[in-house]
């Protein structure tokens, strides 16, 4: 993968964009489903990535991983959540009941449908075709997001997270919510599911106000909440490995987990280095790691070990003689 770079999407990258959508998981609603709506995906990141070093508002920087020509994956991050729409979640709270005539004591799960995300940022649209997964370009996908936050922090707030995946069986099946969300819906999951990646005001006309006794619902449904879908588990480790906690949070509508941190707790973010180019080619650098352009203009981000020629890699990414590098250390194993 020494020509692999994740940079951002162009309107060049259309067709092969479009061409991308049907290999995509139904369960993926953060990607754009038709052609007129990746076009305006990457209308949208151009304009974020143009806009100056300011506050967020609403914004979405879209990325792609091109190898060779070739495009690969995507990654987006979604700015100021809960702003201008709501963003609901259901958050797990324990309560406790005791009897001491009977001595007996019962504490119970709920869950509480809560917009407890504003103003910060969404990690999304993780998407790698098949062919191309390992090697770890999953990593320098994922960790390109956070290359990318780091480079400007100021554009996305204080805390980030990701909704990840929640567990669906073989057919797409999601018991979840088989026993709560389609009791008040009356409509299939993937349906429901992707209404709400459009319009978030239905969610708050039908889903109960009053919190919902988890001690109450089938053991199958039980046994999936916080639980992810295996194909995500890998995204989930990756975070996980940056600093990214879970905190009783799930999807409303699968249950998968959500997790998040401060952006300056997060490993990427964090340790990022800054290193003129000639420092990076005459060293000492990391033996392996991440290199990123961080000027956000040409901002583009590959991945290096140590017997790879220094001044290659920077020219993988537009770096020049003169201008900045920013690097971040990796640490253990491909994932």
């Amino acid at each position: 993968m020494t020509s692999t770079i994740v940079r951002p999407a162009q309107r060049s990258d259309l067709d092969r964009l479009e061409s991308m959508i049907a290999r995509v998981d139904a369960g993926m609603l953060t990607m754009p489903s038709s052609r007129d709506a990746m076009a305006a995906r990457i209308e949208r990141s151009l304009e974020a990535f143009a806009r100056g070093s300011l506050q967020p508002r609403n914004e979405c920087y879209f990325l792609v991983m091109e190898e060779d020509g070739e495009l690969l994956g995507t990654a987006s991050i979604f700015t100021n959540l809960g702003v201008e729409r709501p963003f609901y979640s259901y958050r797990i709270s324990r309560d406790a009941k005791v009897s001491p005539e009977l001595d007996v004591k019962v504490e119970l799960d709920l869950l509480f449908l809560v917009n407890d995300y504003h103003g910060d940022s969404e990690l999304g649209t993780l998407f790698i075709e098949r062919k191309a997964r390992g090697g770890g370009r999953g990593r320098l996908l994922s960790f390109a997001r956070l290359m990318l936050i780091a480079a400007d922090p100021i554009r996305f707030g204080p805390k980030a997270m990701a909704e990840i995946r929640g567990y669906t069986d073989a057919k797409g099946r999601s018991p979840f919510w088989d026993a709560v969300g389609s009791k008040f819906f009356e409509m299939e999951y993937r349906k429901a599911d992707a209404l709400s990646a459009r319009d978030h005001r239905f969610i708050a006309d039908l889903m109960p106000r009053y919190p919902i006794y988890v001690s109450l619902l089938s053991d199958e449904a039980r046994s999936v909440i916080s639980r992810p879908h295996p194909d995500a588990e890998p995204a989930l480790a990756m975070l996980k490995a940056q600093g990214f906690r879970y905190n009783d949070v799930v999807d409303i509508f699968d249950a998968g987990p959500t997790v998040e941190a401060f952006i300056d707790h997060v490993d990427t973010v964090r340790e990022s280095v800054r290193m003129s180019a000639a420092e990076f080619i005459n060293g000492p650098r990391p033996p392996a790691g991440l290199a990123a352009n961080p000027d956000l203009a040409r901002f583009s981000v590959t991945q290096f070990a140590a017997e790879d020629d220094a001044a290659a890699v920077l020219a993988r990414i537009g770096v020049g003689a003169g201008q900045e590098v920013m690097v971040y250390r990796l640490k253990g194993s491909r994932i």
